[in-house]
């Protein structure tokens, strides 16, 4: 499994399938300028380098968020009104137990939510399991009455409000650019990979959301680099949260970042699937899929402070 790396700033190939992108001319001609200029030394501090955001060992406690909820929704690959049923307090060490229990949802009415906001709720009715997946780990099944495309995670009613992205996609040209250059510049700040085949490659944008908190417009991204190597192509990618005060423009400060590297086959990349806020508290927080080679698990990365986001909680591993 490739190690991951994560940093909290001080200061500032699936649905659970990934969104592949295409930016526009302008994007890549700023990506390329700015990915090199990699200002990062080798000498970076050593100081900032966390344990795995996504530890691969089993942990005794997940830290799931109780104002979240008792359960999350995640929407089935290719169905609107399917469901995987995420048991948060399950992990990996336990999850061979729940195997074809039916999933906890009876009297529940959950808020249905996607990049772009809330869309819609629905109740929730205990589907069984396929008896084909049966030899591998899988959530339990629900089936949903979804009256919109495009949710993505559903919470029970009214442990989360909606946080509506804004993709990189959909911007202005102008606008994009500046983004991307924004994103590439803040990469460029963060300290060396430990892989330094990647050292001084442009960065590329894959994904990008933004979303305003009161006086802070906030980024969430996938940045990647790439060796275009025939035999060996590998890939780079980096989770990005950053922040930067209304009304201001240029690089948003790194407030969170996980980094993984590898065979572009095999290595893992991480979805954006929504944001809320949870319970009354309004705790900000991104639900992010996190794919692997043969698996996946679910995450929340949620603000902890000014300019401090951090990994909350993962999920149990599964592979169906």
């Amino acid at each position: 499994m490739n190690s991951l790396e994560c940093y909290k700033g001080a200061t500032a190939k699936h649905s659970l399938t990934l969104d592949h992108m295409r930016l526009p001319r302008v994007v890549l001609l700023a990506l390329v300028l700015l990915g090199c200029r990699d200002s990062t030394k080798e000498g970076g501090d050593p100081g900032v380098s966390l344990p795995p955001v996504f530890p691969s060992s089993p942990a005794s406690s997940t830290n799931w968020d109780i104002a979240a909820g008792p359960v999350m929704l995640v929407s089935s690959e290719g169905s609107v009104d399917t469901a995987v049923v995420v048991l948060p307090e399950v992990t990996d060490s336990t999850i061979e137990s729940v195997q074809g229990n039916l999933a906890p949802v009876t009297g529940l009415v959950f808020d249905l939510f996607g990049r772009g906001g809330k869309l819609g709720e629905s109740s929730a009715i205990p589907l069984p399991i396929d008896e084909a997946k049966q030899e591998c780990y899988g959530w339990p099944l629900a089936g949903v009455r979804a009256t919109r495309s495009g949710w993505r995670v559903g919470f029970a009613r009214g442990h989360a409000k909606a946080i509506k992205l804004d993709s990189i996609e959909v911007m202005q040209s102008t606008d994009s650019a500046a983004l991307a250059a924004s994103l590439a510049q803040a990469a460029a700040t963060l300290p060396v990979a430990s892989d330094p085949t990647f050292r001084s490659l442009p960065f590329m944008v894959r994904s990008a959301y933004t979303f305003r908190l009161d006086s802070v417009d906030v980024v969430v991204a996938d940045v990647v680099r790439s060796v275009n190597e025939e035999a060996n192509p590998r890939i780079e990618h980096l989770l990005l949260i950053g922040e930067r005060a209304v009304g201001t423009t240029g690089r948003y400060n790194p407030a969170y970042y996980s980094r993984t590297a590898g065979a572009e086959e095999s290595t893992q990349a991480t979805e954006i699937l929504a944001a809320v806020q949870i319970g009354s508290a309004k705790r900000p927080a991104v639900i992010v899929n996190i794919e692997y080679d043969d698996g996946r698990k679910l995450g929340l990365v949620a603000r902890t402070a000014q300019g401090q986001w951090r990994s909350i909680w993962r999920s149990a591993y599964t592979d169906c």
